[in-house]
């Protein structure tokens, strides 16, 4: 069980600049703090944008205490208090996790270069506060690497509609603050939950956007094909012979074909087909091309795998 400290912050008209600077010092300051897991930032008026929840999500209360307690705690309190419309209040809920809502989502592992985490901290704040100037904007949570150690930082986040997360995706904004990253993040990867085939085939760092899902279907064929026919080969006579049939027998072939296809082929096949499923320029002829080469590697499959069941 972990304890989820959250603060409802309202500030003054005009204060968005100072607001989002302060976000990043408390960014900064939680990061570091002992038993702090992820910061959750959720604007509770998503029209006027001055009200805000933030949720603090820490290992135990004995964590959540002692940030409480802590002179970093106590200096940033006074330092947002001239920009607040009301009292900084915040109560302490014991939950599983704070964990985001189930609007369209955006997943952002960045590998953050060492030593420029401050850095890292005060750019994702103003990326926070970006976001929020859009359209359908839900919040991002935001988490440290595992005790403040070497790892990914993960960003959720969060709009209530594909459009309104697209538009935001392909903002002017965005690129201008991609672009800024370089110098401090090392390698970024996009994740978009709720898509055809999540998990297999992340989205273009450079578009925020995903292949299309006929590229992607046609990579699992190619690795699907040659799972299947061996299974039926050589696993389900073996499956047969141990007196399992029909169903049973059918489920296992499934969880084979699964786990090779998403831990196996998959894989391989985006990193070695990276240059058609993320085409730099001349799409058209690199879409032809990679439909050629598959079209030969299908040929390939079929012929290879001809004789391989007694039909």
């Amino acid at each position: 069980m972990s304890f989820v400290l959250v603060a409802n912050v309202e500030i003054s008209p005009g204060s968005e600049r100072l607001f989002t600077a302060w976000q990043a010092h408390h960014l900064k300051a939680l990061s570091q703090f002992p038993g702090f897991i992820s910061r959750d930032v959720i604007p509770l008026d998503v029209v006027v944008g001055e009200a805000w929840s933030i949720f603090m999500n820490f290992e135990s209360e004995a964590s959540v205490i002692a940030w409480q307690q802590s002179p970093k705690r106590r200096a940033l309190v006074e330092e947002i208090a001239p920009i607040l419309a009301g009292d900084f209040a915040e109560s302490l809920n014991a939950m599983g996790s704070a964990s985001p809502g189930s609007e369209v989502t955006e997943v952002i592992f960045s590998r953050v270069r060492p030593g420029m985490e401050n850095r890292y901290c005060e750019w994702a704040s103003r990326m926070q506060a970006a976001q929020a100037q859009y359209p359908g904007y839900r919040g991002m949570y935001l988490q440290s690497p595992a005790s403040g150690g070497a790892g990914h930082w993960t960003s959720i986040l969060r709009y209530d509609s594909a459009e309104h997360l697209e538009a935001w995706m392909r903002a002017p904004e965005r690129r201008t603050l991609l672009a800024e990253s370089k110098e401090f993040i090392q390698s970024e990867e996009l994740l978009r939950l709720g898509t055809s085939f999540p998990g297999w085939v992340p989205v273009d760092p450079r578009t925020g956007k995903a292949p299309p899902d006929w590229k992607t279907a046609l990579l699992v064929l190619l690795g699907l094909f040659p799972i299947v026919m061996l299974e039926m080969r050589f696993l389900s006579p073996m499956l047969g012979a141990w007196g399992l049939r029909s169903s049973p027998a059918m489920f296992l072939g499934n969880v084979v074909s699964v786990a090779l296809t998403s831990f196996l082929t998959m894989p391989l096949f985006v990193r070695w087909f990276g240059w058609w499923l993320y085409p730099k320029s001349g799409t058209n002829a690199i879409s032809l091309r990679g439909i050629g080469f598959l079209g030969v590697l299908f040929t390939l499959e079929v012929l290879l795998l001809w004789n391989l069941l007694p039909w």
